[in-house]
C-alpha cells in the first residue's frame, strides 16, 4: 500500500511537473497593431490576445499555420478588454492579421516541448505581482528585459550584461495598472508576460 502512495504522489508531481512548463503569452490588440508583434512560444503555450483600444479581429487561414494546427479566429473584438485565448498544439510558424487593417499582422515560431532550449521556459521570474513600488527579476540567459503599458509603449529597459543573476526594478512613478514585461535572448522575444501594480 506504501508503494501504491509513493507512486500515486510521484505521478501527481510529475504531471504538475509537465503542466507548469506551460506559459501564458499576452498580445495586446490596438493601435493598428499586434505587440509583440513577433515572438517565440512551446507547444503547449496559450497566446492570450487582449483587446486594449479599437475594433479588431485575429485571423489566420489555411497555410499560415503548420499542418495540423488549428486556424486562429477570434471572430470581432470591439469591447475593451475583451481577450481570444489560443493554445499552441503544433510547432511551427503561425502568422496572422486583422482583416479590418491591412498592414495589421504578426506572428510566432513554436518549437516543440523538449526540443527548445531548456533555459527558455525559466528564462525569468518577475514577483511580486501585484506590486507596489519596485519587482525584482531573476533570470537566466536573457540579454535584455523590457516593461510596457497595455498599449505597448515601452516605460523601461535594461541591458542584462550576465548570464544569470537577479536585480531589483525600481517601477514606483508607474500608476496603478497592467503592465507587461517582456525578455530578448540572441535579439528576439522570447517572453511577453503580465504583471499588476496595486494601488
Amino acid at each position: 500500500m506504501k508503494k501504491l502512495y509513493s507512486l500515486i504522489i510521484a505521478s501527481a508531481f510529475t504531471f504538475a511537473s509537465v503542466q507548469s512548463t506551460a506559459a501564458t503569452i499576452n498580445v495586446a490588440v490596438a493601435s493598428n497593431s499586434f505587440t509583440p508583434q513577433t515572438f517565440t512560444a512551446v507547444v503547449g503555450d496559450v497566446i492570450v490576445f487582449t483587446l486594449v483600444g479599437g475594433t479588431h479581429n485575429v485571423t489566420g487561414s489555411a497555410g499560415t499555420e503548420p499542418a495540423g494546427a488549428a486556424i486562429i479566429s477570434s471572430g470581432t473584438m470591439s469591447t475593451v478588454g475583451a481577450t481570444y485565448s489560443y493554445t499552441v498544439t503544433v510547432a511551427g510558424n503561425y502568422g496572422y492579421q486583422c482583416t479590418f487593417h491591412s498592414g495589421m499582422v504578426g506572428g510566432f515560431t513554436a518549437s516543440a516541448t523538449g526540443i527548445a532550449d531548456p533555459t527558455v521556459n525559466l528564462l525569468t521570474s518577475v514577483y511580486p505581482s501585484p506590486f507596489k513600488d519596485k519587482v525584482t527579476v531573476k533570470y537566466n540567459g536573457i540579454e535584455k528585459i523590457e516593461f510596457i503599458n497595455i498599449v505597448g509603449e515601452q516605460l523601461k529597459s535594461i541591458d542584462i550584461d550576465t548570464q544569470e543573476g537577479k536585480l531589483d526594478v525600481d517601477l514606483e512613478t508607474l500608476p496603478a495598472g497592467v503592465y507587461f514585461y517582456r525578455t530578448y535572448k540572441d535579439g528576439v522575444v522570447v517572453e511577453t508576460r503580465k504583471i499588476v501594480k496595486a494601488r
